[in-house]
């Protein structure tokens, strides 16, 4: 190869680098001749999300996860580099960071009153529920005391009762 000819493909593909992502999978899907339609048939994709990634108008996208497996699945497709494709549309996104978690101070998240453990609630409510059975049934307990046949004075059979002594 000339160093012409060098010079010209280096160039074209920093050209490519820097193009937008859209862009760069529109060009490619021409250089195949193959139709939106034909890349949304093959991604199992609408034709609108087709022509929304390869103009990039986010307003036509669903959310930015979504987007980088469709530019990847794209960039497979057209036999591009699927990595560099996602990074690129990342950087263009301007996506906010993921989510991340950070430690909160304990002694600023407990509560000023701590609650009993469930186990303790649970046994003061059965404690509860056993001293009101009883309340109620008390006075059937004392009608059953009272309704049973008191000792008579006259002596059994079979029984020997002595004087009292003097």
């Amino acid at each position: 190869m000339s160093d012409t000819t060098a010079s010209t493909a280096s160039g074209q593909a920093g050209d490519d680098a820097g193009a937008a992502v859209g862009r760069r999978l529109r060009d490619a899907r021409t250089q195949r001749k193959l139709t939106p339609e034909r890349v949304a048939k093959e991604l199992h994709l609408d034709v609108a999300v087709i022509s929304a990634i390869e103009d990039d108008n986010p307003e036509g996208m669903p959310a930015p996860i979504f987007v980088q497996g469709y530019i990847r699945s794209y960039a497979r497709l057209m036999e591009l580099p699927e990595d560099e494709l996602v990074r690129q549309y990342v950087a263009q996104a301007s996506e906010p960071p993921p989510l991340s978690v950070i430690r909160v101070d304990d002694r600023r998240s407990m509560p000023f009153l701590r609650l009993p453990s469930m186990r303790l609630l649970r046994n003061l409510i059965l404690l509860m529920l056993a001293v009101i059975l009883l309340w109620l049934a008390w006075p059937m307990a004392e009608r059953l005391i009272e309704s049973r046949p008191v000792d008579s004075e006259q002596p059994q059979a079979g029984r020997l009762e002595l004087p009292p002594a003097e």
